[in-house]
């Protein structure tokens, strides 16, 4: 018969764990501290640090300069091109708007931003790399002659100022709505932004770390002005997080083992060597006059100088390590499974099989396409959507038979967004693979077009036809009576 447990007795933890053996400490396996909290608490604590980690590795550390650059190649490339197609009510793309839409388009890509120094696809690269590199960004839309912003006559009155992280205060807390510098509703929806009038680190305010911030030393830009992109894990969460936070320590060991590799090479270069003699055989008294023995030592140097019993050995650390590129090659294949790139790109080692570099290529393509699909969705199609807006309403874009209905403009801010194109490996191999789709049916010709990064004039054109082969030569015909003859006067 079962004993009864007497009432107020508390299971043990280890009754309490026994469904997981993962949840009992040992001296082996401790309990994570901080693993309930919710992610605006987690950034409230580490996030500044993280993004200031973030910034140093990117200007001193080569391999995470590498890591920033490949994803901004993958994700961005040259600039996500868009190619306007508004539909006409019956489906069918609107050529002729299209293009009136693309001319104009392309003249505001050239100054992009408020100061006029960048061109949208450098801003697009700009903003990916923080993305990425602080955790978020931010993007303030200027638009409307009536801004303060003092636009031409002849320009869309449409700009875009970025805004990086510590521009909107983590600091700005308060009780009626203020969290982590953005003011949200009930159900956590931006409603406001308060924003730096100048950068922090320019003011005094900005020398001192820990200063509260209020709403008074803001300017509070409006929510339907602002848009933030931000690198998630976790959610809800009010402000992203570094992508090398998972990697930070890993990178900071790769930097710290390299620099003591490259001191020990120095050592090397400057190669010292020691006089070793047999404690039973005195030396020889060639000292200076103070007391020291010198031998000058050059190359081609021949020393005849020693005494019975000495020898010249080097003083140094051993060389080479033959474990360390292995060790360094596995730490960045790590890093590399941790930031989502590709190993022989940021370790730049091309060293294996086709079928090795295709399958890596893959796997982390897949990977980019994700990030590019979020990019486009919060930074390129929000741009053009707000500049075509601009580009209407003051007339620089003549859109008859579109109004401010919905549907109606959907269908005007319908466009195709092109990313980088799919790398080649073996062109060959490609091209004959990318053919047999086409052949068999399994694409058209117009998404291999789109695959390779053909020119927008080029989609929607029929293939060229094959020119026909050449016909084949006849084989040379030789005379049997010339060579007779040949034979005959010799």
């Amino acid at each position: 018969m079962a004993k009864k447990r007497k009432k107020g007795k508390k299971p043990s933890p280890d009754l309490k764990a026994r469904g997981y053996e993962a949840a009992i400490a040992t001296p082996q396996r401790r309990h994570v501290i901080g693993g309930d909290e919710s992610q605006d608490v987690a950034a409230q604590q580490g996030l500044t640090r993280v993004r200031d980690w973030g910034r140093y590795l990117d200007s001193n550390h080569d391999l995470s300069s590498g890591i920033l650059d490949e994803l901004v190649k993958g994700i961005v490339g040259s600039g996500i091109q868009t190619i306007p197609k508004p539909l006409n009510p019956d489906g069918s793309i609107n050529e002729e708007l299209g293009m009136d839409i693309m001319t104009e388009f392309k003249r505001w890509t050239r100054a992009a931003d408020v100061t006029g120094e960048l061109s949208w696809h450098e801003a697009q690269r700009l903003i990916c790399r923080a993305w990425f590199r602080d955790g978020e960004e931010f993007i303030q839309h200027v638009a409307g002659r009536d801004s303060a912003y003092p636009f031409l006559p002849d320009d869309v009155p449409y700009r875009i100022e970025l805004l990086e992280s510590e521009m909107v205060p983590i600091d700005l807390t308060t009780d009626d709505g203020w969290l982590q510098g953005i003011r949200q509703n009930a159900w956590r929806k931006p409603t406001a932004y308060g924003v730096h009038k100048t950068h922090p680190s320019d003011t005094m305010r900005g020398q001192f770390s820990g200063m509260v911030v209020s709403p008074q030393d803001v300017k509070v830009v409006d929510a339907a002005q602002m848009t933030h992109i931000k690198f998630l894990k976790r959610w809800p969460a009010t402000r992203g997080v570094s992508l090398f936070a998972d990697v930070i320590s890993r990178l900071y060991d790769i930097k710290d083992l390299e620099e003591s590799e490259r001191i020990k090479n120095r050592i090397l270069a400057s190669w010292t060597a020691a006089v070793q003699r047999s404690p039973d055989i005195p030396g020889v008294d060639d000292a200076d006059a103070s007391g020291q023995r010198f031998l000058a030592m050059s190359g081609g140097t021949v020393i005849d100088t020693l005494a019975p019993g000495e020898t010249i050995v080097g003083v140094g650390p051993e060389y080479p390590n033959a474990d360390f590129p292995a060790n360094i090659a596995d730490q960045i294949r790590r890093v590399a499974s941790g930031t989502g790139t590709r190993y022989s790109s940021i370790a730049k080692r091309y060293d294996g099989s086709y079928s090795a570099a295709r399958q890596e290529m893959v796997e982390t393509e897949g990977q980019y396409q994700i990030r590019e699909d979020q990019f486009v969705a919060k930074i390129v199609r929000t741009v053009y959507e707000r500049w075509l807006a601009a580009a209407v309403g003051v007339g620089m874009v003549q859109a008859p038979g579109y109004d401010l209905s919905p549907q109606s403009l959907e269908m005007l801010h319908n466009a195709e967004y092109r990313g980088p194109t799919t790398p080649w490996i073996d062109p060959l191999k490609e091209a004959q693979a990318d053919a047999l789709m086409v052949a068999e049916g399994f694409a058209s010709i117009d998404q291999i077009r789109i695959k390779r990064g053909a020119p927008a004039e080029m989609i929607g054109t029929p293939a060229p036809s094959k020119p026909e082969p050449a016909p084949a030569r006849p084989p040379a015909q030789l005379s049997l009576i010339e060579d007779e003859d040949e034979e005959d006067a010799a």
